[in-house]
């Protein structure tokens, strides 16, 4: 069994986009959900303009580029 859910402290769409630049093929948003209850909603609502930005045209992409 192997695991490629992140499950660090994510709190924005700049955290997800590194995770998933690590190998990361899904993440989990933990304890930010305690002190921000709209993160999640927050994060899906900033990833479109974020991969714009970088010039990301699927979030699939990115996934363990960092290790290329």
């Amino acid at each position: 069994w192997s695991s490629d859910v992140c499950s660090s402290d994510l709190a924005s769409a700049e955290d997800v986009i590194e995770m998933m630049y690590a190998g990361a093929t899904a993440v989990e948003i933990g304890a930010e959900n305690l002190r921000n209850p709209y993160v999640c909603k927050e994060i899906i609502e900033r990833l479109p303009s974020l991969m714009d930005e970088l010039n990301i045209e699927k979030l699939s992409d990115v996934i363990g580029r960092a290790h290329q």
